[in-house]
């Protein structure tokens, strides 16, 4: 019954689909008209946290972007769920060989990674609202057009652009939910918002189900079409319920600020040259450090989100159907329960240590490193024996420790750096992390066309893992 109900809805959603640019074109101008009336330029926020808590807008900020940030995950790895649908060639199908589809999922990576600081600068200085309402609008119509490439070249040229407009989303959205969130619950707050990645992971392993099973039936086109247009739909919910957070007013009772309170700070942000911001995060070997542990920790998740269903079936001879929801369902709810719990965890020990949200991954990066390489050695032609439940475990270590990061990355960015360049900092992280994930992503499709099992790329993320937990604790204690 529930797979006939969720196979009409989809079919409806894809005889909207063909609507999806002029819906596109509609939240453009309503966004853009928003955006004159409020203003485009950020507003300077006063240096102490509001009294009596964040309060009700900062918390309504994080149910938004969590759908938001769901879509966003959805879509990137709806790609790599529907390999085999996509490469078979026939009909319906791109024909390619691996290593042509791992350049199609670093066309994205590479796109992603050199723009995410210009998103992150460019977050900084305008309205965080305005530019995540653009992301999504235009990632979501790319989406649609996914659907519609014909040949290999097209295909590249959309998830170069799909790159392009993911780039300004991450940065502007950590960036804003920190600002509301100025005390002791920026990392809850932070790691309730990256939990919606883990739920697009999910829901996406399912993206194979929905293209092929005969309740839904779609297509791969049709999958990405309905998923597209979806996106660009809940924009509208973005437009209404999302403000660029605003000073309390000195109201009666210490009330808190409503979201067109006036700024009681001055209306225009500083300017500041992207020299000046590039100085100012690169004072110190802080944020040297972090990029090279983002990086490392890169490695690992960038190649499960791309290669982890083709992995499983070339290990254990699973089905396209099979491995997609293996491969994303229980790394990500390992991830799922990691951000929650670890963002729990980093609030409360940051109350008696400073550096506890430092701690949290760097513990938890150490422990999931070794589980990863030891997952991988049959692949490796150690004769070990693990069979589909024990290796899907110990991969899910990675999920613990990924989950981790998420949750404590921007709270500790910006205990190290100015928080005025949050957004820049971050998309900075970005940079580097992407650019490891575009390297492994491709390096997976050329081995596996050389006769390389795809545990050894992973094997060695797994000892990228733990170099980047031990550098954790050796982050500068100065500013922490």
């Amino acid at each position: 019954m529930f797979a006939e109900f969720f196979g009409g809805m989809m079919k409806w959603f894809s005889d909207l689909s063909p609507s999806t640019l002029a819906v596109a074109f509609v939240v453009a101008v309503v966004a853009v008209l928003f955006a004159l009336k409020q203003g485009l330029r950020s507003k300077p926020l006063p240096a102490a946290a509001p009294q009596g808590g964040p309060g009700k807008w900062a918390w309504i900020a994080v149910a938004v972007l969590w759908v938001v940030v769901m879509l966003n995950y959805f879509d990137r790895q709806l790609l790599a769920v529907l390999n085999s649908s996509i490469t078979n060639g026939g009909e319906n199908g791109i024909a390619m060989t691996q290593a042509q589809f791992g350049m199609v999922t670093s066309a994205f990576l590479i796109v992603y990674a050199a723009l995410s600081p210009v998103g992150g600068y460019l977050a900084d200085r305008f309205s965080r609202k305005f530019i995540i309402l653009c992301s999504l609008v235009v990632w979501s119509a790319v989406t649609w057009m996914t659907g519609t490439a014909q040949t290999y070249e097209e295909l590249i040229f959309w998830r170069g652009a799909m790159g392009v407009s993911e780039a300004f989303y991450i940065p502007a959205a950590l960036a804003l939910i920190s600002d509301y969130h100025r005390g002791s619950t920026r990392s809850m707050a932070t790691g309730l918002h990256m939990s919606g990645i883990y739920a697009g992971q999910i829901l996406a392993g399912y993206g194979a189900w929905i293209a092929n099973d005969p309740s839904c039936a779609l297509g791969w086109r049709l999958t990405f079409e309905t998923f597209g247009f979806i996106g660009v739909a809940y924009a509208f919910v973005v437009i209404f319920f999302l403000h660029d957070p605003k000073p309390a007013e000195d109201a009666e009772g210490g009330a808190e600020a409503k979201p067109d309170a006036a700024p009681a700070a001055a209306e225009s942000a500083p300017s500041f040259s992207i020299g000046q911001v590039l100085r100012s995060l690169f004072t110190g070997r802080a944020m040297a450090m972090l990029l090279i542990m983002y990086a490392f920790a890169g490695f690992a998740n960038w190649f499960l989100m791309g290669w982890y269903p083709r992995l499983l079936q070339d290990m254990f001879g699973l089905s396209e159907a099979e491995a997609g929801p293996t491969a994303t369902l229980w790394v990500n709810i390992a991830k799922y329960a990691s951000v929650l719990l670890a963002a729990v965890v980093a609030d409360m020990w940051y109350r008696k240590n400073r550096h506890a949200r430092a701690y949290v991954p760097g513990i938890c990066f150490c422990l999931a490193g070794p589980c990863v390489i030891i997952a991988m050695l049959p692949a490796l032609g150690v004769p070990l024996g693990l069979g589909l439940v024990a290796t899907v475990a110990l991969v899910s270590m990675q999920g613990v420790a990924q989950g981790s990061l998420d949750a404590t990355l921007m709270p500790v960015l910006r205990s190290h750096i100015d928080e005025r360049f949050s957004a820049t900092g971050y998309g900075l992280l970005n940079l580097t992390s992407v650019s490891a994930g575009a390297l492994i992503s491709w390096l997976g499709g050329y081995l596996k066309d050389a006769g390389i099992a795809l545990g050894v790329p992973l094997s060695i993320a797994g000892v990228l893992m733990v170099i980047c937990g031990l550098f954790f604790f050796f982050l500068p204690k100065k500013n922490a």
